[in-house]
């Protein structure tokens, strides 16, 4: 006689467990999948300048649509050290129907460039999801948009 057991819960790290995913989401009232979905990642520095801040949001939507992405939600530390919203991120990235985040700039993962290596390669290899840093890939959008 064998017994089934259930799938293991995906975890992420210590302390941080998997979200389970639906399914591909749809528009109401739509039988076709959406666009892929992303969320962006935020990091907001003291002393940053307020109208940049104030236009992160639009300008990581308007790249997300550019690359065909439907961005879902944007996560927003708002302190130098302490990352909450980082670890809200890596959850988010469990859902199977999300697999791509969106950052402004290396910075908002990091100033240092090992530091921002490693916490890149955290999201890709233990969440499987892309990262696409809008101020390296928005040049080649613009020059697509000419086309």
């Amino acid at each position: 006689m064998t017994t089934q057991h259930a799938a293991p819960e995906p975890v992420i790290g210590k302390g941080f467990r998997a979200a389970r995913g639906t399914g591909p989401v749809t528009y109401p009232g739509s039988a076709q999948p959406s666009r892929p979905l992303a969320v962006g990642y935020v990091r907001r520095r003291p002393g940053s300048d307020t109208a940049e801040r104030d236009h992160l949001p639009e300008s990581l939507r308007g790249f997300a649509a550019r690359a065909g992405l439907d961005l879902v939600d944007i996560y927003t530390d708002r302190h130098a050290y302490r990352r909450p919203a980082f670890g809200e991120l890596l959850q988010a990235l469990c859902r199977p129907e999300v697999n791509t985040v969106i950052i402004p700039t290396p910075e908002h993962l990091s100033e240092f460039d090992g530091i921002y290596q490693a916490m890149r390669a955290l999201i890709e290899i233990e969440t499987g999801a892309y990262v696409l840093v809008m101020s390296q890939n928005d040049e080649a959008f613009d020059d697509r948009a000419g086309e």
